[in-house]
């Protein structure tokens, strides 16, 4: 059989080879169909049949409403509101780099800003959402969702965020949130944190965080591939956050932020038997609302000025001026080293190896014992009796009512102070000449200037031992901790904790409180101003404190000249009923003058409103008692 035709022009035609020509080319197309079936199927089998399940079905978490706070009568300080918030699966688009700018350009943004928070953050798995812009308008809102089929992967969530009816009260306090930092994602609960969610950075709402924030909610949806939920497989439900019940009363708090409008400085107010903080406020504050959306330079500037994220009544450090007088009389007189009769000179000065130390009053006291030297605030005194004391005995008894240590307060941060000694010095100096410790270093220290440094918080903590029988208590912000109607999730939150006794003998706090109050009451005394409304029927005791610090740079209007001098930080510690104390207020204002005049005012204010509030209460109650006996 011949394998040759005849093709036009009779010439002749080979049909194995164009058989054979045609089988190559089949096999070349068919071994080709093999090789990206292969590719497909085994060599990016697995990662195209993850992106199509994960295009198919998608793991959503729901975020828990995060826990209230509210005072010591329930009422509430932080609660929550519903937040729009704009969020981008890259997978989703095919375009990501692209989306965002086109979703920079509907809202009238920079793309730039919105790529920067694409890219900075991490994320552990696909199609994890990143968030592009946190608590945004509804007219936002509007525009994203008008524009979404233009947006893949782009989405608006819904999360419960802060809502703070009270405005700025108490936020030093309570604190604020903001977004999971980098610590918080790689610390021990790495595995509760995603990039993006909401944290505690301060106050209540770190120390507490873990209480607060719930437990998010789990669902596995089904998606088109436009990234639109068609249906739900299945679901874990939200665990909303515990309510923290705090010890403050919105009131007194109230009151406090009240007193210190216009000032830079600090309040506390506790009860001096179990430790509850009633008040705690610092000034100038800020409203904690502002870290719900995104903070704006002018937002971060007037936060910096001022220092108004310090909290002044735990971590400014301050001398305590002559507040630190009643820790030296307990000191003089559990030593012995002087009688409460025993009398002392004072000329307006005291004059220590070839120098002279100063009394506040120029023109001196005259002849002054134990009693009226603290009443009048006589220097003079006071360094005489440190010369008897000697530093390190000052720093024992100091120390004992708990100076110069952490008090433990429930909110991070707290500042140490320092109350010198001989062996401090040694630690906070290198050089030889420096670590010697000086007798008229002494001195200064006995009216609490020179190197001792306390904070407002250790002031109320020291002077509620003092007038509570010795007892050093734990200062405590949290009442308790509960989750709806199951009740307490931990009994030991809000128990009072003494955390030691103080070594001075009851008949040595008696005449310390005595002395307070003639400070307040007796016409020679340096508090005044700190008396309550007569109609209340109240005494109160206390000690004014002017504590001298070099500081402000001002104008002198006569001279027209700049003139640096010395400015007077104001205190005063104060409690009441003298005979039954059940508050203790401690004011100070930075750069206010005398303690007398700036802060015993301030204490006034703070116990009116307690002891007016004590009165409603009471008087209530009593009404209602006697409509339930009508009722009868």
């Amino acid at each position: 059989m011949s394998h040759r035709s005849e093709g036009r022009g009779g010439r002749p035609i080979s049909l194995k080879g164009r058989i054979v020509a045609a089988i190559i080319v089949a096999a070349t197309v068919f071994l080709g169909l093999i090789f990206r079936l292969w590719y497909l199927q085994i060599g990016q089998g697995a990662a195209f049949r993850d992106r199509s399940d994960l295009n198919r079905i998608k793991t959503v978490f729901v975020p828990p409403p995060r826990g209230i706070i509210v005072d010591r009568s329930g009422l509430e300080l932080v609660t929550n509101r519903p937040s729009f918030a704009i969020e981008f699966i890259k997978e989703d688009a095919p375009d990501p780099i692209g989306v965002v700018r086109q979703l920079a350009d509907i809202l009238g943004m920079d793309a730039n800003l919105l790529l920067s928070r694409m890219d900075k953050q991490t994320r552990r798995r696909k199609f994890e959402p990143k968030l592009l812009l946190k608590d945004v308008s509804r007219e936002v809102v509007a525009k994203v969702s008008a524009a979404r089929y233009r947006l893949p992967g782009v989405f608006v969530s819904v999360t419960p965020t802060r809502l703070y009816p009270n405005h700025q009260i108490a936020s030093h306090l309570v604190g604020y949130l903001r977004e999971v930092t980098q610590a918080q994602l790689q610390s021990g609960e790495k595995d509760y944190f995603l990039p993006g969610d909401m944290a505690g950075q301060s106050g209540i709402e770190l120390t507490f965080d873990r209480y607060l924030r719930g437990q998010r909610g789990r669902q596995q949806v089904i998606v088109n591939s436009m990234g639109t939920r068609v249906g739900e497989l299945s679901s874990e439900p939200v665990v909303p956050g515990n309510t923290i019940q705090l010890t403050i009363d919105r009131a007194v708090q109230q009151a406090a932020e009240r007193a210190l409008e216009g000032k830079e400085g600090a309040i506390i107010a506790l009860d001096p038997k179990s430790g509850e903080i009633l008040a705690m406020a610092s000034a100038p504050t800020f409203n904690p609302a502002v870290f719900s959306g995104d903070i704006s330079a002018g937002d971060w500037a007037h936060l910096q000025s001022g220092k108004r994220l310090i909290n002044k009544a735990i971590q400014g450090t301050y001398p305590p001026g002559s507040v630190f007088k009643i820790f030296m009389e307990a000191a003089i007189l559990n030593e012995r080293v002087a009688s409460p009769g025993e009398r002392v000179f004072c000329p307006g000065s005291y004059w220590f190896k070839g120098r002279q130390y100063r009394c506040h009053k120029k023109s001196g006291h005259g002849s002054v014992n134990l009693h009226t030297a603290l009443v009048e605030s006589c220097d003079v005194y006071f360094y005489t009796m440190g010369q008897r004391l000697g530093i390190d005995t000052i720093h024992r008894y100091a120390a004992a009512f708990g100076f110069d240590e952490l008090s433990g307060v429930d909110v991070p941060h707290e500042a140490k102070g320092v109350i010198p000694s001989t062996s401090w010095k040694r630690r906070a100096f290198r050089k030889g000449t420096d670590q010697k410790w000086y007798s008229g270093e002494t001195l200064s220290v006995s009216i609490g200037q020179g190197a001792v440094s306390v904070t407002p918080l250790q002031v109320a903590r020291a002077l509620a031992a003092a007038v509570n029988g010795g007892r050093v208590m734990k200062p405590i912000l949290v009442r308790g901790v509960s989750a709806g109607d199951s009740g307490a999730i931990d009994s030991a939150i809000g128990k009072p904790i003494l955390q030691k006794e103080v070594p001075v003998s009851p008949d040595v706090l008696a005449l310390v409180r005595k002395a307070m109050v003639g400070v307040v009451n007796e016409g020679s005394g340096t508090g005044h101003k700190a008396q309550l409304d007569p109609e209340l029927k109240i005494q109160v005791g206390g000690k004014t404190g002017t504590a001298q610090v070099v500081g402000m740079q001002r104008r002198d209007a006569a001279k027209g000249a700049e003139a640096g001098y010395f400015e007077d930080h104001a205190w005063f510690a104060g409690y009441a009923p003298a005979d039954d104390p059940r508050i203790v207020v401690v004011a100070l204002v930075e750069h206010g003058g005398h303690g007398g005049a700036a802060a015993a005012p301030l204490t006034a204010e703070v116990m009116s409103a307690f002891f007016q509030g004590q009165r409603s209460r009471s008087e209530s109650f009593l009404t209602a008692q006697q409509k339930s006996e009508e009722s009868r």
